[in-house]
């Protein structure tokens, strides 16, 4: 269960795709439960949308500030919920439900999930895919719940600090299937860095500007592509404003033909690597993972990353890509042009990033720990065993 699904576009969306169809491909009868209302079907993955889990329900009233005890209003949206899920429980015969995220913008649906086990002792296990320290309260509904899980070591520290939940980390997997067999980028012309991010102002896509202007005024031929997907979850409904603060940024320094901004669904990724020589992700806020990143290296392309959040357990400075200051220009700046202007190197990093992903962080691999985890669950409630989360 998560809330959106592609095609919005986001970093736990696509994984859940792939997830969700590999578990389906071994065998599992899989169920996703979303409020995505326009949802891209999944070869032999049954997806129900609710109302319920729309975060536009919710949106108005958590951003005005409510949220820190149960209204009414909730109350009667998690017992609508509750009967929704325990119709769709029971005549699928689901044996287990693994939630997404769900501590975050409303207790609703957490809330039901609770009352469910409660009812039909169905167990619950929870991802959280990335943590809000100033907002902690809704996190609490999932407490309970038989199994934990992170994306990485640093949002196993903050989920224990903010939370004070622990947790399992187990490193998210990437399809590398889907980037195996992408061409090596091309030699001639001007040199692509490509940041596969939502536009929002966390993502660094203003220091990348800055960096490809400055590069450029030194007489490097670059350009940059950035993301630029419709479909985005923007629950703090910044993504306009910053669009146009941006597109001022690449004006004011005369970038307009050297900067792309292209519309992204999900299914285009692997085009957009195989155009890129470099690929970056300048973040300046922890960023749980980074599936994105992950995503280049399993494509061969060499990456840099700031050394903030998780990202530093994905990339390792030296050998699969380059981890620099957050806000660093200068370091941003001379580690993509060192990668432009020695195509060995950024060869070498390439294929090396490619064999860190599939070693660490192989889809694959993340099915078998998880199957490992849904059947000790599924048969501890069969044998009427106690649980431990």
């Amino acid at each position: 269960m998560h809330w959106a699904f592609p095609p919005t576009v986001g970093g736990v969306e696509s994984h859940l795709a792939d997830y969700a169809a590999l578990l389906a491909r071994r065998g599992y009868r899989v169920t996703l439960l979303t409020g995505e209302p326009r949802p891209q079907p999944v070869d032999q993955v049954d997806i129900l949308t609710h109302p319920l889990l729309r975060l536009a329900e919710y949106h108005r009233t958590a951003l005005s500030g409510g949220g820190r005890q149960l209204t009414p209003l909730e109350q009667r949206q998690a017992r609508d919920l509750l009967e929704w899920l325990t119709r769709t429980v029971e005549s699928r015969g689901i044996q287990l439900v693994h939630g997404h995220n769900l501590h975050h913008f409303s207790p609703v649906p957490a809330l039901a999930l609770s009352r469910l086990r409660e009812r039909t002792g169905t167990p619950l296990l929870h991802t959280y895919h990335s943590i809000w320290p100033e907002d902690p309260w809704t996190a609490r509904f999932c407490r309970s719940w038989d199994g934990h899980y992170v994306v990485s070591d640093y949002l196993a520290f903050a989920c224990r600090t903010h939370l004070g939940i622990r947790a399992r980390r187990t490193y998210l997997g990437i399809a590398t299937s889907r980037f195996r067999e992408l061409p090596p980028a091309r030699a001639n012309g001007s040199s692509t860095v490509l940041l596969p991010a939502r536009l929002i102002p966390d993502k660094g896509a203003e220091l990348a500007v800055r960096m490809v202007g400055r590069l450029r005024a030194n007489g490097l031929p670059v350009r940059l592509v950035l993301t630029s997907p419709h479909e985005v979850v923007d629950w703090h409904e910044e993504q306009q404003g910053f669009l146009l603060r941006l597109n001022r940024l690449i004006d004011d320094l005369d970038l307009r033909s050297h900067v792309d901004l292209v519309p992204t669904p999900k299914e285009l990724m692997p085009r957009l690597y195989a155009r890129s020589h470099v690929v970056v992700y300048p973040s300046d806020y922890p960023e749980p993972l980074g599936l994105a990143p992950l995503e280049a290296m399993s494509a061969g392309r060499p990456v840099v990353v700031t050394a903030t959040g998780g990202l530093p357990e994905a990339v390792i400075h030296g050998r699969t890509g380059y981890v620099v200051t957050p806000g660093d220009l200068d370091q941003l700046g001379e580690r993509v042009r060192s990668l432009i202007l020695d195509p060995e190197l950024s060869s070498r990093l390439g294929q090396q990033g490619r064999r860190h992903v599939e070693r660490q962080f192989n889809l694959h691999t993340y099915v078998d720990k998880m199957s490992t985890q849904y059947a000790s669950f599924v048969e501890d409630r069969v044998e009427g065993l106690p649980r431990s989360g």
